[in-house]
């Protein structure tokens, strides 16, 4: 570990997990701000960082010796999970619901709720995925769709149980539930169940041909034939990223872990416990 003096790098990893942490999965890290709350959201650009904690909403400059600024107020509260929708506005998500903001007369953003009628269960949003024409929200009752910005939402047929991971990869939208497994969709809205070897499913993600699932007890790698293998730390894998040729994957508790051959050895990387969220480093488009 070292100290907070240098800035963000492209190709830094960063670590949600009591603090920000920056640094590369074979070397050093180093704590990138001065804040230690526990992280369970990051979005990254070329010119900021988006981080939700229990704590509320902040954003991080990329070099260090700047403040970070406040984002929540006293609605937002506590966030699980902030992406940004298509203008590159912070869209942030926990335990009281779907919230945007605008910025009032001094410049200070004031959260509004977009799932304030919904039932508790409804509101309670683990994970969201934005993309043009189509928001999903993962909650404690499974998947919610707007197809306006989140001005009005909808159930899908994946209800009934709590919705951990969501993520589209190639033409399909792929969920993790706590305890009916993996499903996959192709518009958001009708999912189908697939096989899987665990019931439990709380990150979803590819590399190549292989589709990567983190369970209760490790990892699952589906080939191309269809064929599921177990694979790393026998811990509850909260989230997988994927860089290039390295798999990294977060257990909660167990720390960060990585491969560099397709998942046949894995490393532990840092003294991390409980982790989160991972962000590669930035690739082509400016985000990771």
């Amino acid at each position: 570990m070292t100290g907070e003096s240098e800035a963000l790098a492209p190709a830094d990893w960063l670590v949600g997990d009591v603090g920000v942490w920056a640094g590369t999965l074979g070397g050093g890290w180093r704590r990138h701000g001065p804040y230690p709350f526990a992280v369970q959201g990051l979005s990254r650009t070329a010119t900021d960082l988006l981080v939700g904690t229990g704590h509320g909403l902040w954003q991080a400059p990329i070099d260090p010796r700047h403040r970070w600024v406040q984002l929540h107020d006293e609605i937002l509260t506590e966030v699980m999970t902030v992406v940004r929708d298509a203008s590159g506005a912070p869209v942030a998500a926990g335990s009281y619901g779907v919230s945007v903001a605008t910025d009032d007369e001094l410049g200070f953003k004031r959260w509004r709720s977009l799932t304030e009628e919904l039932s508790p269960d409804e509101r309670y949003t683990n994970v969201l995925h934005l993309e043009a024409g189509l928001w999903l929200a993962g909650t404690e009752a499974g998947v919610l769709i707007s197809v306006d910005d989140g001005a009005n939402w909808q159930h899908t047929d994946l209800s009934g149980s709590p919705v951990r991971c969501l993520t589209r990869i190639d033409d399909s939208c792929w969920a993790g539930t706590d305890d009916r497994g993996l499903w996959c969709s192709q518009d958001g809205r009708i999912w189908r169940q697939v096989d899987c070897p665990t019931t439990a499913v709380f990150s979803v993600a590819e590399a190549g041909s292989c589709l990567l699932v983190g369970g209760y007890d490790g990892i699952y790698c589906r080939d191309a034939q269809g064929l599921w293998q177990r694979s790393g730390p026998r811990a509850l894998i909260r989230c997988l990223t994927v860089a290039g040729d390295v798999w990294a994957a977060g257990a909660d508790p167990g720390g960060l872990w990585y491969s560099q051959d397709e998942g046949g050895t894995w490393r532990r990387s840092g003294p991390f416990k409980h982790v989160h969220v991972i962000c590669g480093p930035m690739g082509g488009d400016g985000t990771c």
